[in-house]
Order: C-alpha cells, then structure tokens, then sequence
C-alpha cells in the first residue's frame, strides 16, 4: 500500500495487510500494525496524544524503550486539546539502537477531508492520528515550509468495538521522496521497517495499560465521577461499561 492510498484505513473491510512490512515500488516502505486495546475508547488515545507527554509520561508508554519527550508548538496549533499542530520530538530505542524521531501531528482532514466525516458518521473511525515523521539524528531531519519533517508519514485510525479500541496504525518511510527508488532504499532498510513494527507492537500494548487512568484523571467529571463503589448512575456517553475493569 502506497501512501497515496491511505483512504483504504478508514474502511472496516480487512486489508491484504494488516500487521507486516512491504518495499513498495518507490524504495520506500510500509509499515502496518493492527493492536486491539482493550477497554480504551478512541477518546482515550486522541486525550493521550494531546497532553503533550513529558518524559516522566513518555516513558510509562514504554519503560524499556522511551528515553525523551518533549512538545513544541507550531503556528498552525489550535489549543483543541489535540496534538495536531505540535511536533513530538522523541528519543527512543528502534531495533536495539537510541533514535531521535520527529513527529508534527497535522489535523487529518487536511489527508481525508469529507471522506473522514463521512466515516465518523457511519462510527467506522472514532479516531485519527496524522502526521509527517522520520527517524534519525535531529540536526539532520529535513523539514518544509510549514517545519513539518520530510520524508515518513504516520496514520493511525482507530475504531470503538465492544471489546475496547481496534487500532491501525501505518508508517510510510521515504514513499514520498523525489528521488530513485535504489537511493531510497539504501535509506530505509528492512531491518528499520521491521524494528518499527516492533516498537509499535510493544509500547501500544503498554499504552493499554496506561492510557486509561490518565484519561480518568483529566475528565473525572465530564465521565460522571465514575467511582467503583459509588451509587449507580448512568454511564456517560464517553465511556465504556468495562472502562474501570
């Protein structure tokens, strides 16, 4: 799957990948993760990636492997409570070796326009994550005009089920470069697409763990003050019946 043709995430049709890495005629790869995080809600992870994680945070995603966190704003943040218009600049460990890595979270109509609300409507997305990365020493990450890196793209799309939050989250490095497919692939190795689905698989089902409490902490009382042993009340609509198991 190129990068051109990440509309096909918002489908709830399955994908000829779904977990895996391909070398895609561009030189460049893709990389695809399905986690299933059970109990979370898409709510979760949008409130997650939009509390500007500090290292202390960062790391609970993942003890072993997340070594350095911090946030910084760009002109076009909206102060939504989202992380779209932030870039996260992270220190973590790919493929057994210490990385820097450069995400800017991009508001993802920008990539889906009608056809996101579209999905959201019909409740086959409750969550999307947007934006340009790439891997590597960061004074020497490339970045646009807008100072959104160049060269790797991240899409993550999560749908609510009764079991907690289906998530795909997909990477594409060097499929948008102008250069030769040859040069792109001496770039990005298939032991890089490999220790980033690695990476992936293990700090989301860590998340899992994590992310719920922080949300329960931060919207206590938008949830209805859920305590265990409390009286019973109506659910609120933010919540899942087993958000407290």
């Amino acid at each position: 799957m190129r990068f051109s043709e990440c509309e096909a995430l918002l489908s709830t049709e399955p994908l000829t990948i779904e977990t895996g890495v391909e070398r895609l005629s561009s030189g460049g790869l893709h990389v695809a993760v399905l986690s299933l995080l059970e109990n979370c809600t898409g709510a979760m992870l949008e409130h997650w990636f939009g509390m500007d994680c500090n290292t202390d945070e960062y790391r609970l995603w993942h003890p072993g492997a997340h070594l350095h966190s911090e946030w910084v704003k760009r002109e076009e943040c909206k102060e939504d409570g989202t992380a779209a218009g932030k870039t996260h600049l992270a220190t973590e460990i790919v493929g057994g070796t210490a990385t820097d890595a450069a995400l800017a979270y991009i508001d993802p109509y920008e990539l889906f326009g009608e056809k996101l609300i579209k999905a959201r409507k019909e409740n086959d997305v409750s969550v999307v994550l947007y934006a340009q990365c790439m891997l590597g020493p960061r004074d020497q990450i490339i970045y646009d005009e807008k100072g959104r890196p160049q060269g790797g793209q991240y899409v993550g799309v999560g749908r609510d089920t009764p079991y907690g939050l289906m998530l795909r989250n997909h990477y594409w490095l060097g499929d948008t470069l102008p250069l030769p497919a040859d040069q792109v692939e001496k770039m990005f190795p298939m032991e890089m697409g490999l220790g980033v689905m690695n990476h992936d698989l293990n700090e989301f089902h860590i998340l899992n763990k994590v992310m719920p409490s922080y949300y329960l902490r931060d919207c206590w009382e938008e949830l209805g003050a859920p305590e265990p042993f409390a009286k019973s009340k109506p659910l609120s609509k933010n919540m899942t019946p087993r958000i407290l198991a």
